[in-house]
């Protein structure tokens, strides 16, 4: 069966994500079995789906310590459980990089060489902080301007979490940089889920004009780099 025969990237994702009906979910099983290729096609995508999730999810802090005893015991045990938290604190480091890194060379392997586009971006925001935002924007105007002249540049940025900020009408401050980059093809994206979550709440969600609302940040990310796109997380 060709890729792209039956099931497309969409169905895939729709699948992982439990949101295809009992009827649809047992037709795409049944043709599982039937089809290496489409097996290894969903394998991939869960993979893909749980490094990302990985990558994203919060450290957990260690529980707090009860007060220790004076002393010298105390002493001893006040140094030793400083040395474990450290210890621990390198540790989430070191996993969080290795898993993005593992990303990376997923996303690679399930692309052909000759089909890898070196030439597209996409950046991720998830922080509202006014010098983060700031700095996916000039990082966008960089990538373009570093373009050689006949050279075909795709750039994406896509905000979720606190980062939805950037393209929230009534919260940005960047509405202008967002237009001109926009006028440059530059695409900007606001996670579906995002939206949902704050619209639950209550908040009333207005965006800048031009805004793609069609995707979580979760499916884009991972579509994107299964693309061969370059992916940075600002």
């Amino acid at each position: 069966m060709k890729k792209d025969e039956h099931f497309s990237e969409e169905q895939l994702n729709a699948l992982v994500d439990g949101e295809l009906d009992p009827e649809e979910t047992s037709r795409f099983y049944n043709e599982t079995e039937r089809s290496p290729e489409l097996d290894q096609r969903l394998c991939h995508q869960r993979k893909m789906k749980e490094l990302v999730k990985h990558a994203y999810e919060d450290v957990p802090r260690p529980a707090r310590l009860s007060r220790p005893p004076l002393g010298r015991g105390g002493l001893f045990s006040r140094t030793l459980a400083a040395v474990i938290l450290l210890a621990v604190g390198l540790t989430a480091g070191i996993m969080a990089h290795n898993y993005l890194d593992q990303i990376r060379a997923d996303s690679i392997g399930l692309v052909s060489k000759d089909i890898v586009k070196v030439n597209n971006f996409l950046l991720h925001v998830t922080s509202a902080e006014p010098e983060k935002m700031y700095a996916a924007l000039r990082q966008a105007k960089v990538l373009l301007e570093a373009a050689e002249e006949g050279e075909q540049r795709r750039v994406e940025i896509i905000a979720n979490e606190h980062g939805l900020d950037l393209l929230r009408r009534d919260v940005t401050p960047y509405a202008q940089e967002i237009a001109a980059l926009q006028e440059n093809d530059v695409v900007f994206y606001a996670c579906s889920r995002t939206i949902e979550r704050l619209e639950d709440s209550g908040v009333r969600v207005e965006l800048v004009p031009h805004t793609n609302t069609d995707y979580t940040a979760l499916d884009r990310v991972v579509s994107r780099m299964q693309d061969g796109w370059k992916y940075e997380k600002i």
